[in-house]
């Protein structure tokens, strides 16, 4: 318990508490006060069972006026264990929110671990011969069992990009999957299988009969009540980041209606990622109380070991450095930040999805005739020349379901014959499932989005980045009513033509400076180039130089020294992304061991 509280204090500085129920249940609980601040301490427990949880649920109050529930404090926990006492486990289908949780049923000698809907808030566990560990950071278990290694996931990482699924690099360890539960009889030891309480894929599978018009009226209730939810549910301040795209611009839009002195924050750049003049635009129109974040990477070179170390596992996506950064930034001046993520995997987003929407990638002649070409054209020099997207578009075409979903997404390394150790099965399992439903291509790549990049790398970023500041993210665009609504609208009505987000962009046009709908997409972009080779050439040295890397048990070692010696050929960005996903597993791999 000393361990938990030395390493989760930053996800809860407000108060860390250990209570024993039954001689074999120990609960932990660090907290990050932010609804009924004086009421809401954990472990909390009613005479009939005990939780632990971490998230919010954002329909709480309502909860207790539908079902009558009597409480003694206004806590969201409450409500939870006043439910479950009312209905059991159907109670999850009921709340709105993100949430990680540990629930006692002290009659029944049952610990449940239950994870929400798309996996906004991590949950992770183990067993051993004498006891079952588990919580909402790998590091904390790592610490305490001490496990090696899993070459298989490392190579999975190399390969895609990610860790996936119910395994995580260690042995023994494994993260609940998002709209999973698992059931721990206390007494025996016994644990179940992951069981799946919810799922996305019945919304792929049915497409609503509406309108453009009847679409847009829904979409518009039920993201303005999400945001209403998501600022009123805190006793603190809510705030809104806004950057020059669309999503966090809807968002702010509709929070300003709820709360007219909103206060909205946008990351400032040194450089041409800068979009803090869009954001101020926007910030402008709506009226709204509007900070500048200025953000500079001086430090990076003495953060960067802290920043990867935090995930827990090696981590690929390079805006976890803006992430940071940006979140250290907000919590200087608020604890809970509404944000627009999650509007690209719902609405249609990505330029990646335009081939799939227009059945570009569905002829025979065409991918004959790609498996020819592809092989023969030069790496393009421009990621964003209408050279690269064709080129991009030729490779696609070249592959079959697994490889080109990864090709089109996530990948590091797709040449498996680099490998000596083979990449688990889990991935290819579940995106070759997707690609063999009849469902429209579109869909499959957006469903596999969801199941894959969205709470495996996407959120995970968010959560960690975020609560390494003690900074709570709240994401409208992932409510409940959003997900069981926004798959199932017609395809047209997400990318049309050229046009990604159509439905959104129509949104857009209501609430924002005219012109700002047909902005393309944003994120934080990262000068990845120019950081592996210079910001952070000295530490890439140190690591893949080492005589104890862990590359060297997983790849071809010649492949290694010919990528840093700039011979192998590959653009600029996608050896500059490789490097930098060999270096954080390099830094993550040296700090398990301790090194």
């Amino acid at each position: 318990m000393k361990i938990a509280e030395e390493m989760l204090c930053h996800r809860g500085p407000d108060g860390q508490v250990y209570k024993t129920y039954d001689p074999n249940v120990h609960l932990f609980h660090a907290r990050l006060s932010i609804v009924d601040i004086a009421g809401g301490t954990q472990p909390m427990d009613t005479e009939d069972a005990a939780i632990i949880f971490n998230g919010e649920i954002y329909n709480h109050l309502d909860l207790r006026k539908q079902f009558r529930l009597r409480g003694n404090t206004h806590s969201d926990t409450e409500t939870i264990l006043l439910l479950y006492q009312q209905m059991g486990l159907d109670m999850l289908e009921h709340l709105e929110g993100m949430f990680a949780m540990a629930l006692y049923d002290k009659r029944k000698g049952k610990l449940f671990l239950i994870r929400d809907r798309a996996g906004k808030k991590p949950l992770y566990f183990s067993k051993t011969d004498e006891s079952i560990y588990f919580g909402s950071e790998q590091n904390v278990l790592q610490q305490v069992l001490r496990p090696s290694v899993r070459l298989s996931a490392i190579a999975t990482y190399l390969h895609s990009g990610m860790v996936y699924g119910k395994d995580t690099p260690f042995e023994g360890v494994y993260e609940l999957r998002p709209g999973h539960l698992l059931e721990i009889d206390v007494r025996s030891g016994a644990m179940s299988e992951q069981r799946q309480w919810w799922s996305i894929v019945p919304f792929y599978e049915k497409t609503l009969d509406i309108s453009e018009e009847e679409a847009l009226a829904e979409l518009d209730k039920r993201l303005k009540l999400a945001v209403r939810q998501r600022i009123e549910s805190s006793d603190l301040e809510v705030g809104c980041f806004l950057s020059g795209g669309i999503d966090s611009g809807i968002v702010t839009a509709m929070a300003t209606e709820v709360k007219p002195e909103l206060r909205t924050f946008t990351v400032k750049f040194s450089d041409k990622y800068d979009e803090s003049p869009i954001a101020r635009k926007v910030a402008n129109h709506l009226g709204t109380r509007h900070q500048e974040l200025s953000v500079s990477y001086d430090n990076l070179l003495q953060d960067f070991e802290k920043i990867v170390n935090a995930y827990g596992e090696p981590f690929v996506d390079d805006s976890q450095i803006p992430s940071y950064y940006v979140a250290k930034e907000a919590r200087k001046h608020l604890t809970v930040i509404v944000n627009g993520d999650g509007g690209d995997e719902l609405l249609g987003g990505y330029r990646r999805y335009v081939p799939y929407a227009n059945a570009l990638l569905r002829s025979k002649g065409v991918k004959a005739l790609s498996k020819v070409v592809a092989p023969m054209l030069p790496s393009p020099k421009d990621k964003m020349s209408l050279y690269n997207y064709g080129y991009r578009l030729a490779k696609l075409n070249s592959l079959d379901s697994y490889e080109q979903y990864l090709s089109a997404s996530s990948d590091l390394l797709l040449d498996t014959s680099l490998f000596k150790v083979k990449p688990d099965t889990a991935l290819e399992k579940t995106i070759n499932g997707i690609y063999r439903k009849d469902i429209s291509d579109l869909r499959k790549i957006m469903l596999s989005d969801f199941q894959t990049i969205l709470p495996y790398i996407l959120l995970k970023k968010i959560d960690i980045s975020s609560m390494q500041s003690s900074l709570e993210g709240r994401s409208p665009f992932l409510s409940k009513d959003i997900l069981e609504f926004a798959p199932s609208l017609p395809d047209k009505l997400k990318v049309k033509g050229r046009t990604t987000k159509y439905l959104l962009r129509k949104l857009a046009a209501r609430y924002l400076p005219a012109g700002n709908e047909k902005l393309p997409k944003r994120g934080f972009e990262v000068p990845i180039i120019g950081m592996v080779d210079q910001t952070l050439q000295p530490i890439l040295k140190d690591y893949l130089y080492s005589s104890n890397c862990l590359y060297k048990d997983v790849l071809d070692t010649s492949f290694v020294e010919d990528l840093m010696n700039d011979k192998v050929a590959m653009s600029k960005d996608k050896r500059a992304k490789v490097l930098f996903g060999l270096l954080t597993m390099e830094i993550w791999y040296r700090n398990q061991r301790g090194t």
